[in-house]
């Protein structure tokens, strides 16, 4: 009778979950998708489960340990931003490259495609995937030169958020720097930048106050994770695991195309209520653009294969085939 007492009591113990991502506290994440999903999940398993968000706010909130501290069992769910990981997550960088990514919702269909046809499954293998995204194309805001045409960008001081898009810039002769959005205004604010490449929903607030001119070119997208423990994935219940995987996936990643139109919006439309010059090459120049691109782009290709991607070509054909019929 005790044992079964003690079973009674063991079973009754919430399960507590640590959700961690890297924007602050009343960021698009945490309001928007951190916060909703994991009410949902409480509410899905009758409150059995418990999720603690961690955000920015918290030690747990760096931008650069979202998936080591999966990895490490620190938290147990994160949301990251694959540019910060360093080296981890190569492969995924393929998204990134210029004119991949037409918007959110095919970018992060195509990306999630990807790891569901195991092209990606390697990198990702110590974790239980819950959403591969990305965001809407990323544009060039800068605070006084128009850019216009490719050779624009020659010279100019633009922070980039991963190594994929400062390869680009490098090739066009841009100086590009590797900042997090924390130090980005400050950056504008002290001359040490002219410019910023990100797209109209990003987390860098007051960037609009601080650029005039906005190149509207899908120069790059940035890839999203979210990830899970995965030993601590596999010793939930399984009506848990039901829950968390009723979730994730096509469901979860079907919800950013609306979500990051929701988050580019008003920040586009502050631009214009502010005066700023928003720049739309029109087919010709975008097609310069593109064939100026192009061998910086080959280039990166054929460095991810000789990192071991060995269908890297044919993956980037194939993204670029789905961009073109969009």
């Amino acid at each position: 009778m005790l044992l079964a007492l003690c079973g009674l009591s063991v079973s009754a113990e919430p399960v507590k979950l640590k959700m961690s991502h890297f924007l602050g506290p009343q960021s698009f994440f945490q309001v928007d998708l951190v916060e909703p999903w994991a009410r949902e999940l409480e509410r899905r398993t009758g409150g059995r489960v418990r999720v603690e968000v961690l955000n920015a706010a918290s030690p747990l909130g760096n931008v650069r340990n979202q998936a080591a501290q999966v990895q490490e069992g620190v938290v147990d769910i994160a949301l990251g931003l694959r540019g910060a990981e360093g080296e981890r997550f190569s492969r995924s960088s393929i998204i990134e490259l210029p004119f991949v990514v037409s918007d959110a919702a095919r970018g992060s269909q195509a990306l999630w495609g990807l790891f569901q046809q195991g092209i990606l499954a390697d990198e990702y293998r110590d974790f239980k995937v819950l959403a591969l995204f990305v965001q809407n194309p990323g544009l060039i805001h800068t605070k006084a030169t128009p850019v216009r045409e490719l050779s624009d960008l020659k010279g100019l001081r633009l922070r980039v958020p991963n190594a994929t898009v400062a390869t680009a810039l490098e090739h066009v002769g841009a100086l590009p720097r590797l900042l997090q959005p924390d130090e980005i205004v400050a950056a504008l604010r002290s001359n040490q930048l002219d410019g910023i490449v990100t797209n109209w929903g990003t987390p860098i607030a007051g960037f609009n106050d601080e650029t005039t001119w906005h190149t509207s070119v899908p120069f790059y997208a940035s890839a999203f994770f979210i990830v899970m423990n995965r030993k601590r994935y596999d010793s939930l219940p399984a009506d848990v695991r039901q829950a968390i995987d009723s979730l994730s996936g096509d469901a979860l990643v079907a919800r950013f195309g609306p979500l990051w139109d929701q988050w580019d919006k008003p920040l586009h439309d502050q631009a214009v209520a502010l005066g700023r010059t928003i720049l739309q090459p029109d087919a010709d120049a975008l097609q310069r653009w593109k064939s100026g691109l192009q061998p910086m782009s080959d280039a990166y290709v054929k460095m991810l294969e000789s990192k071991g991607f060995h269908d890297a070509r044919r993956v980037y054909e194939q993204l670029l085939a789905g961009s073109a019929r969009r």
